[in-house]
Formats: structure tokens, C-alpha cells, sequence
């Protein structure tokens, strides 16, 4: 897995209009721990590199053209018009940039320790504004609040603190609509994390579709269903996942060949074993570090 570090590439041709920074410390925005946000339009060669495990959620909506996030396991999320990218802060670190030009967002960064924003995902994921109306609705909102004849006159702030509190309670509607299930998800990620701790510690059986479904109660469209959508992984890559880092750690840790490495997380085949190694951590398990 890649470890992003903090990096903004923004050529020129791109536009970033920024929410006034006494907007977000007089308005519902402060209250609601909203560190900074604004409207991008993204030609091509922008990208913005975001790490894990930051002090700040990201919510990037789509009002026009797709977004492509690239994650640090290599996976990718395509985000069109009406849907938000939702970032938890706890979770992988990310590239963003235009799959289509312009990429036309609106984007939030919102501080961690404000508990009414309940993440919709462990990680990362997409919420669905339900059509594109309601991302349209939210710029027009956010559009009025960055009017710069409202910041420039004082007495016109009441007017983008209203804005702001309009635009708070659209958006909020719009989270509920995959806070609401929650409860439901919480549940779903309970069952699933036993089935993982199952495979954790028999980490040598083959653990086929059918295993897991049976031991999570799930058929096989619900489980691919859930898993996409609480770790954007198939069944079969997350189970690929716990062998490939117990082989790891194997490796690092202890003195056995590589052989019985393999055996041990299920492969009887040393070079399908090497194969898929090298392919998750980018070198073969030869040439792991020992550890102390």
C-alpha cells in the first residue's frame, strides 16, 4: 500500500473560489466544523494528493463532468454529477483529479472531533444526492454565499449567514440519506469484521465465497454488495489482503522459507504464491526485510 503525503497541483486554467474566511468563522459553518471548502474547476493536470489518517473528514460533491479518486491500496472511485465523494478521516489517503474536463466540485474539509457528522464510511465511499438537482441546488446555495459583493459590504453578511444555515440544512439532508442506515451498516461491518478475525486465524484454508457467505449469514450478492460498499474490495481481495500481510509478517518476523510461508496462508503453489505477493507489495517475498 502507498503512503500519500499532503501535495496540491493546481495548473493554470483552474479556478478555486474559496468560502471568505469570516463566513466560516461567524456563521453556522464554525458551529458545524467546517475548516475550509469552496467551488473547484478542474482542468486537466490538477491533482490533489490527500494523506491517511488526517484531523479532517473530505466531502467533494460533483456538479459537473467525473472525478477519479485513486486510493493508496490502488483501488479507484469514479464520482459523477450529484454524488459525493465522503473521505473519513481515518481512513486511506487519496488522489483526486478530473476522469473528464472540466471537473466541476464543491468541497468541504470538516474537523474530526465535531460529533454530529457521523461518517457514512469506515474508509471511504460514494453517497448519491439522488440527482443531480440536488448538487445543483447546494452550489447555487454555496455560489450566493461566495458573491463577493455579500463579503465586501458588511452589512450583507446576515444575508451569507443565512445562506450558510440554508446550506447546512440541505446538507445534512443529503448525509442522512446514508447516516440514516448507519445502524444497519454498523451491524454489517460487526458480522463481517468476525468473518476477518475467522480468516485471521485459519489463515491456510481457501476460504471460498461460499465459506464466507456461510459463515456470515450473507448470500453472495449481499456480501460483494456490503464489501463494496464498506471497503470498496471485493469478498475474494479482502481475503487476498489478510493472507498477503499475515505472509508478511511471517516473513519479517520469522525464519521460515518461503515455501512454508506459502502453505500457511493457503497456497500449495509456490509461484502462484510469489505471484500474488509481489503483486500486492510491489516486490517478491524474498525480498522482504527481516524485522527484530
Amino acid at each position: 500500500m502507498r503512503i500519500l503525503k499532503e501535495n496540491d497541483r493546481i495548473p493554470q486554467g483552474c479556478i478555486e473560489r474559496f468560502i471568505p474566511s469570516h463566513v466560516l468563522k461567524d456563521t453556522v459553518f464554525s458551529d458545524m466544523g467546517i475548516i475550509i471548502g469552496g467551488i473547484s474547476f478542474a482542468q486537466e493536470g490538477f491533482v490533489i494528493t490527500r494523506p491517511g489518517k488526517r484531523k479532517y473528514h473530505i466531502c467533494i460533491m460533483t456538479i459537473s463532468g467525473n472525478g477519479e479518486f485513486i486510493m493508496e491500496d490502488n483501488s479507484t472511485i469514479i464520482s459523477g454529477p450529484g454524488e459525493i465523494f465522503f473521505s473519513n478521516a481515518n481512513g486511506q489517503g487519496h488522489i483526486h483529479k478530473p476522469k473528464t474536463i472540466p471537473w466541476v466540485v464543491f468541497w468541504l474539509r470538516f474537523d474530526v472531533d465535531k460529533n454530529w457528522l457521523i461518517p457514512p464510511f469506515g474508509n471511504c465511499g460514494i453517497i448519491s444526492a439522488n440527482n443531480q438537482n440536488n448538487a445543483i441546488k447546494l452550489s447555487g446555495i454555496l455560489e450566493s454565499i461566495l458573491d463577493e459583493e455579500l463579503y465586501i459590504h458588511p452589512e450583507m453578511h446576515r444575508l451569507q449567514r443565512l445562506y450558510a444555515e440554508l446550506f447546512m440544512i440541505y446538507f445534512q439532508q443529503l448525509l442522512s440519506i446514508q447516516t440514516g442506515s448507519t445502524k444497519r451498516f454498523d451491524r454489517y461491518r460487526n458480522r463481517l469484521n468476525k468473518l476477518w478475525q475467522a480468516i485471521i486465524t485459519s489463515p491456510g484454508e481457501a476460504w471460498l465465497l461460499e465459506d464466507m457467505c456461510k459463515f456470515a449469514g450473507f448470500s453472495r450478492a449481499h456480501l460483494s454488495r456490503i464489501c463494496e460498499l464498506l471497503y470498496q474490495k471485493s469478498p475474494g481481495e479482502k481475503v487476498k489482503e489478510i493472507k498477503m500481510e499475515h505472509a508478511l509478517s511471517l516473513l519479517q518476523y520469522f525464519d521460515y522459507p518461503v515455501s512454508e510461508v506459502a502453505e500457511r496462508v493457503g497456497y500449495m503453489n509456490m509461484s502462484n504464491f510469489s505471484t500474488a505477493f509481489k503483486k500486492y507489495f510491489g516486490y517478491p517475498p524474498k525480498d522482504t526485510v527481516k524485522m527484530s
